[in-house]
């Protein structure tokens, strides 16, 4: 059964939180910490989103395999302390584990955020929370809405090129994409100013985001769990 409690909270608290989270895990030399905060923010995804179990393979899967091909690196190519030590030895092998476990932790706290967090949401906090001016926040939002029209141009681009009989390549269709994307920004940008947007006078919001009782409960859970990880891995 699925709460969607990792949903509710505020995007900015959120992503404060688990740049907070990743920053104390770079100075730590656990990995039985790293695997432990994979698994927690796995589990949280599972259990407190609706996101589906394809979204998160079609990410974690790709970092499962890096993270193993890091291990062996680590472990056949790792340098022992001493001459006199084995190539496996115990030294390589928490070389090899720390390093692979890392790579773990940070894919999967990035995937608690990225799959929990509503992009609109997040530019919205960013906005009441972290005080960006709106011009520089609405700024990256419209960007966010133009990735999609980009893709589709890409495949429109592309396409075009094989109804013309020419060679694809990458830096033609790239080429004309980003002459596109330059005239799609201009237009918007227009847009903005036609309709007396002004990013530096005061304006109401149709959506205002709140840091609630939850998401404070939430950052004190966070910082708990890696404090009795630290001190009992």
């Amino acid at each position: 059964m699925r709460f969607h409690w990792l949903e509710r909270v505020n995007p900015f608290v959120k992503a404060v939180t688990i740049l907070l989270c990743g920053i104390v895990l770079a100075f730590t030399k656990s990995w039985q910490l790293a695997v432990a905060i994979a698994v927690v923010c796995l589990v949280s995804l599972v259990l407190g989103t609706h996101c589906k179990w394809s979204s998160m393979a079609k990410t974690f899967g790709p970092a499962i395999l890096i993270a193993a091909a890091v291990f062996y690196s680590g472990l056949v190519f790792g340098k022992p302390d001493t001459g006199a030590e084995p190539i496996y030895s115990a030294s390589t092998m928490g070389a090899a584990l720390l390093m692979s476990s890392r790579i773990l932790a940070y894919v999967s706290m990035g995937l608690a955020f990225a799959l929990s967090s509503d992009r609109e949401e997040f530019v919205v906090s960013l906005m009441h929370q972290a005080h960006f001016k709106p011009k520089f926040a609405y700024g990256v939002l419209a960007a966010l809405h133009l990735l999609p029209t980009l893709q589709r141009e890409w495949q429109e681009v592309c396409l075009a090129y094989q109804v013309r009989g020419r060679k694809k390549g990458v830096f033609g269709p790239l080429f004309n994409t980003l002459v596109n994307s330059i005239r799609w920004s201009e237009n918007v940008a227009m847009a903005m100013e036609s309709k007396g947007f002004d990013g530096d006078g005061k304006r109401t919001y149709a959506v205002v985001t709140r840091v609630r009782a939850g998401d404070i409960l939430f950052v004190i859970s966070c910082f708990a769990l890696l404090a009795i990880g630290i001190f009992m891995i």
